[in-house]
């Protein structure tokens, strides 16, 4: 394509106002005017707050540039992460453009087969690749692999390894798995090299003979000894990463982290693909840029720095650095973009939050500097008040209470939408089952959704007992179901012939003192009392045995039941992963017992869907074991939870999902749980950053400027060593506490019209919770009254412990139903009894 003449933005026939008046919208804000009208000729961010318009402002800037013949249609491109945005985008776009003809607005030259690019990132750098990768040597139809196949694939490079380095490092299979796995990607997406990080490791490994150089101290510091067993596992680690990458070229797959680095590649290998794609692109709009990853950024920068770029994005919104993204990407794009000289625009008003939801935002983000100025949200002149409720319990119970009774006033008349936003799922059921007993729909989405299904909870517990013999809290759920309904003494009676078991050898004989109390002391996993094992033995052992005389005579004969059924299972294992799977539900007789229970009308789905999340894994497995899918299921769960969800708002019902998730979505009432002290902010798992198993170290991270740095270069001693790791773990903690700032910020501004923020003193510590910061930090700010907040408790103990966390036992199968139930079954058999 040829270059085309572009006029000076000075030059401009229609303006924004203009435009929107003869298509009928309405008239621009001055700063959506600014944005739409911004020279087409410059590089320039956008720094857009939550729900402040800005796919309607990029598709009027699109409008703009095409109605003044700065740019012709096929020469938009937009990118953004989900396709779903994409496809707002594109939509907006396309029907912009059809108005702008329609009313004669501009005089284009309209190809109906013609139309703006607008895609994903990982789409765009797919496209670059495919089209470009024989120039690399790199085939162009590789498969991209999703998580299942990429998961099975690493886990088989590890399974298959003879490295004897691997015995010393203390983690599972799976563990190394996602360790090999988050190492790989994070080469990729930081373009960093392996080689660089073995010298880096050799470099730090140097310091082992370090002198202690403390007073009164003997021992090594506990700081350095955990640094250096850290650093030691990360050869082996990257031996099995670059192991991975190659299998995946042998067997022609590739990741989607591993085609933008590779289009990075071909940029800058060959020029000539970087100026074809800007003489393609005349203008480019850059959605959500705030969770760009570094490999994305040098690849959009590359192609397109010193080109006609639009970022959009908000610092603030920046929640996804555990998958690379960085909260200083929108500082840092004058420099990536533009030489440092990029004009800023905001887009700072509210067309989504009442008043009080956005007061209540501004006050928590308020302490967070983004490297970048920003107006603070301001509400649109249409906003209404809006109302925020807090609302405080004694115990976690209550709490679930009062979070079911607040939304069953407000979903009434099925209408409304409205989410529950969850920091972690911990106590999501206690929440759920609150709801479901008030009558209030309940979905909870995702991979964690359709493991919270009960029938699908009964069948992947039952897996994992029939693959893993430690799996004893699983047994617990399936022994107290429905299907067998064993009660708590019978269940207490299996953990002590646990115990029995093992202090005694094959044969049943004691072991000797010394043996069991090597034994007491072991971590091994297989060598703790397995209530697994112990429900084996229940099968041979004779009624008289006198390990089993705490046991009931039901709870005894069920527990054989159950027991010969798994053993049963266990000998078809070898089945093909799909026909074991599905042997499992029938023997467990769950397509009965959904078709039975109104009660569970999700059931069915669910059970399709698992089957389907199954097929999807061993249609990429080459060998799809039972272990590798249960392992890959809870990798996926946890993914799951942390990523944006694509899922439309459902009126009449709750949706219950992770904060993390609910980006990019809105609802009419939001409900946020759990606004305690180390719940939300939440207490960091680890301050050790970097020093952590499998972690990339930030030597090697593009963001590494923004990221605390561990200053053990040079150090003298183990003492100056372990100073050095103190204040690395001290800047780690405020790293965090600012992402959790971000992270209840996101949560707040989902509400469209109603906030509720709850807590509770005790769930299931030992030590009471109070209010969290942030609700401390509204009260003084005077959006929350501060006579809300609870300023004593009424227990000095956890009341909860030994009683409200007690299960129900047995559970009842046929629930509320079993009246009736009973009565039809009675009424059946009168009447076979009559005489015809």
């Amino acid at each position: 394509m040829g270059a085309r003449q572009v006029r000076d933005v000075r030059d401009v026939r229609i303006g924004a106002d203009e435009i929107a008046a003869r298509l009928g919208l309405h008239a621009p804000t001055g700063e959506q005017r600014a944005v739409i009208e911004a020279d087409p000729h410059r590089q320039c961010i956008v720094v857009a707050g939550a729900g402040s318009g800005k796919t309607e402002t990029m598709a009027n800037r699109v409008v703009w540039l095409l109605a003044n013949g700065h740019v012709a249609v096929p020469e938009v491109l937009g990118l953004t992460f989900t396709r779903k945005a994409a496809g707002e985008l594109a939509d907006r776009v396309r029907e912009r453009v059809a108005q702008l003809v329609a009313e004669g607005i501009a005089d284009l030259d309209l190809d109906p087969l013609e139309s703006a690019t607008v895609g994903t990132y990982n789409a765009f750098a797919g496209a670059i690749y495919r089209e470009h990768a024989l120039r690399i040597g790199r085939e162009p139809d590789a498969a991209v692999l999703g998580e299942a196949s990429a998961w099975q694939l690493a886990r088989g490079v590890v399974a298959a390894s003879a490295d004897p380095r691997l015995v010393e490092i203390d983690a599972s299979l799976d563990r190394v798995t996602g360790a090999v796995l988050g190492l790989s990607r994070a080469l990729a997406e930081n373009v960093a090299d392996s080689r660089d990080v073995r010298a880096f490791a050799r470099d730090f490994l140097a310091m082992e003979g370090l002198p202690i150089e403390a007073p009164r101290k003997r021992t090594p510091f506990q700081s350095f000894t955990d640094a250096l067993g850290v650093v030691g596992a990360l050869p082996p680690l990257l031996d099995l990463a670059d192991a991975y990458a190659r299998a995946k070229r042998e067997r022609g797959y590739i990741e989607f982290s591993d085609q933008v680095a590779l289009a990075l590649e071909i940029c800058m290998r060959h020029p000539e693909v970087a100026a074809e794609h800007r003489d393609r692109s005349r203008t480019v709009l850059l959605d959500e840029y705030q969770d760009t990853s570094v490999v994305q950024t040098r690849l959009l920068a590359t192609l397109f720095g010193g080109h006609s770029v639009m970022a959009v994005g908000d610092p603030d919104q920046s929640i996804y650095g555990w998958r690379g993204a960085s909260a200083a990407n929108l500082a840092r794009f004058a420099d990536d973009f533009a030489a440092g000289d990029a004009d800023t625009y905001d887009l700072s008003t509210s067309w989504r939050n009442p008043v009080i939801v956005l007061d209540a935002a501004n006050v928590l983000i308020g302490p967070l500097d983004a490297g970048i100025a920003k107006a603070p949200l301001s509400p649109s002149p249409f906003a209404g008040g809006g109302r925020l409720d807090v609302a405080w319990g004694e115990t976690i119970d209550d709490e679930a209470a009062l979070v079911a009774d607040w939304f069953a006033t407000r979903m009434r008349g099925g209408e409304r939408s409205g989410a529950l936003l969850c920091r972690t799922f911990a106590h999501v059921d206690l929440f759920t089952q609150a709801l479901r007993d008030r009558g209030v729909p309940v979905h909870v989405l995702g991979v964690a959704g359709l493991l919270d299904q009960p029938v699908i909870a009964d069948l992947v517990c039952t897996l994992r007992v029939l693959h893993d013999p430690s799996a004893g809290s699983e047994l617990l759920r399936v022994l107290g179901g429905a299907r067998w309904r064993i009660g708590p003494a019978d269940l207490a009676a299996l953990g002590g012939l646990a115990r029995w078991l093992a202090d005694r050898d094959l044969s049943s004989q004691r072991l000797a003192d010394e043996v069991r109390r090597g034994l007491r002391g072991s971590i091994a996993p297989d060598e703790s009392p397995s209530i697994v094992d112990a429900l084996d033995f229940l099968l041979s052992a004779p009624d008289s045995h006198s390990a089993l005389r705490g046991f009931s005579e039901i709870g005894l004969a069920r527990m054989r039941r159950a027991g010969a059924q798994l053993q049963a299972l266990r000998r078809r294992a070898g089945l093909p992963l799909v026909d074991f799977v599905s042997l499992v539900q029938q023997e467990l007789l769950l397509d009965i017992e959904v078709a039975a229970n109104p009660g569970q009308p999700l059931g069915g789905p669910s059970l399709e869907t698992f089957d389907g999340l199954l097929a999807g894994f061993v249609d990429m497995a080459e060998h799809p074991t039972l272990g590798a899918f249960l392992g890959w299921l809870t990798e996926a769960e946890q993914r799951d939870r942390l990523s944006p969800r694509l899922d439309d708002p459902e009126p009449g019902a709750v949706q219950v999902l992770s904060i993390h998730g609910s980006k990019g979505l809105e609802w009419d009432v939001v409900a946020m749980p759990r606004m305690v002290e180390d719940e939300l902010p939440s207490k960091p798992r680890s301050n050790r950053g970097w020093l952590a198993f499998g972690e990339l170290p930030n030597d090697f991270r593009g963001d590494r400027d923004e990221l605390p740095e561990l200053m053990w270069r040079g150090v003298q001693s183990q003492a100056e060593f372990d100073d050095a790791a103190t204040a690395f773990a001290s800047e780690n903690r405020e790293r965090h506490a600012q992402e959790e700032r971000r992270l209840a910020y996101v949560g707040l501004t989902r509400a469209r019209s109603e906030l509720l923020l709850t807590g509770s003193w005790w769930a299931t510590q030992t030590a009471p919770r109070g209010p969290s910061p942030f609700l401390r930090e509204l009260a003084v700010a005077g959006i929350v009254d501060p006579a809300v907040l609870p300023t004593a408790r009424e227990y000095d103990e956890n009341p909860r412990t030994g009683v409200a966390d007690r299960p129900r036992w047995p559970l009842e199968p046929l629930g509320s139903r079993r009246t009736a139930v009973e009565r039809a079954a009675s009424a059946v058999r009168d009447a076979a009894l009559r005489p015809s």
